[in-house]
């Protein structure tokens, strides 16, 4: 007698679908200056720790539980305690400057919003909704490298990469790829910069003309900064909530924004994500009730509803955030100057796209192909517990790359990058000098 498959049919399917990364990051211990102080420093994860004490001091105050805490999801927002569903959008509405108000399930109005845990989660739900089993959605590269999972996993989508989108629309549907979705990173990850307002206009006509519906991901709208080296185009971050997109022409019920302060607090632990949707009420109402088994937590609620609730904190905090990272990005700006490293002029985020090609060519045969060149040069940074993430897995053209974050605490970031000087025999930047 036949056995059945240890998994379903659907289950088989996306285990063919998700490539496992070249290049992993490393199972730790990962560095502590007092656990481990001979761990390896990731610096790959985009993760913001400049203000973390500030941010705890303000979570260890004494907190009140209510017993709705220890409920269903259902019953703590159905009580009078303050929840993150309700803060959310107002914390859209307070920092977003929206057209239109962005609301919650109980507003009189009527929901234009849903709450995930996460924005990862929110979006793979947001694509099963919105394309099909098989259909394309169309991005940019490079691109953040875990859209993979969020788009192929739970939809079955697919993601398409362009170098001529109107070319790739015609050629995917060649394929039997239809496209229905276009994914907008503003501001962008990895490239850490501010889309301009008109290239995000570009976007939304573009989706319009051609049916689409258009994701734009804002999770590091307020992650924004001033420096002493910015991008040639240096602008300041518009929402694409605070467009007129009927007066340009687009259908609003076919734009969508990705929206969360975990990013801004340097909280991504705390898993939070908004979906704004201001013109599409039956895709809120579909979405909603699918958060019921993955809600977000009463302990994030609980955590998180306190600060959003703190106005004064909120701002000040925003405000510090984006001092502490135009000095932290200076830093490391400055230390790849002094090596002669290209990099990408940054506005917005907590990392840089920095070529090693320099540092490689010191160790590494020239007649090696760029993937070798880029195994050793993983390896030789692993050898001196460094860790930083190779942005060929996220389609970057320039095999020589990589993704570096530059918000850890500063003691941890300069033994970071002497870390990367000893695994390329290059010389000491005088860091005590920036």
């Amino acid at each position: 007698m036949s056995r059945q498959p240890v998994l379903s049919s659907r289950a088989r399917k996306r285990q063919t679908l998700l490539p496992q990364h070249t290049y992993t990051s490393p199972t730790g211990p990962y560095y502590d200056p007092d656990l481990y102080p001979d761990g390896v420093i990731n610096i790959s994860t985009a993760e913001n720790s400049l203000l973390s004490e500030r941010l705890i001091e303000h979570l260890s105050r004494p907190l009140t539980i209510y017993p709705p805490h220890l409920k269903y999801r259902y019953t703590l927002t159905k009580t009078t305690l303050p929840t993150v569903e309700d803060l959310l959008p107002q914390y859209v509405n307070d920092h977003f400057n929206p057209l239109v108000q962005i609301t919650t399930l109980f507003s009189p109005a009527g929901a234009n919003s849903v709450a995930g845990p996460g924005v990862g989660a929110v979006l793979a739900q947001l694509i099963w909704a919105l394309a099909d089993e098989g259909a394309g959605v169309l991005i940019t590269a490079p691109f953040y490298d875990d859209y993979i999972r969020d788009i192929v996993h739970p939809g079955l989508a697919s993601v398409v990469l362009p170098k001529i989108p109107a070319e790739e629309l015609l050629q995917s549907t060649e394929r039997g790829v239809e496209i229905q979705v276009l994914l907008l990173c503003n501001p962008h990850n990895p490239l850490p910069q501010v889309v301009a307002r008109e290239v995000v206009q570009a976007y939304a006509l573009f989706a319009e003309k051609h049916n689409l519906h258009l994701v734009v991901d804002e999770v590091y709208g307020l992650s924004t900064f001033e420096s002493a080296y910015p991008p040639v185009v240096n602008v300041k971050f518009e929402s694409i909530l605070s467009y007129d997109l009927a007066g340009m022409g687009v259908d609003p019920s076919r734009v969508h924004v990705l929206a969360g302060p975990t990013k801004d607090f340097g909280a991504s632990g705390i898993k939070l994500g908004l979906l704004v949707s201001p013109s599409n009420a039956p895709l809120i109402s579909l979405l909603k009730p699918l958060f019921n088994a993955t809600p977000i937590s009463a302990a994030s609620d609980l955590l998180f509803a306190r600060v959003l609730g703190d106005t004064p904190f909120v701002d000040k905090f925003l405000a510090d955030n984006r001092a502490a990272l135009g000095e932290a990005y200076e830093f490391v700006a400055r230390w790849m100057i002094f090596h002669d490293l290209p990099f990408t002029r940054a506005n917005a985020g907590v990392y840089v796209v920095v070529d090693l090609a320099p540092f490689i060519r010191r160790i590494a045969d020239p007649s090696k192909g760029d993937i070798e060149k880029l195994d050793l040069a993983v390896a030789a940074m692993l050898s001196e517990k460094v860790f930083l993430k190779p942005t060929n897995l996220m389609a970057d053209p320039i095999p020589t790359r990589f993704r570096l974050i530059f918000t850890h605490p500063r003691p941890t970031m300069e033994l970071a990058l002497r870390r990367i000087e000893r695994a390329f025999g290059a010389p000491s930047a005088p860091l005590s000098d920036y």
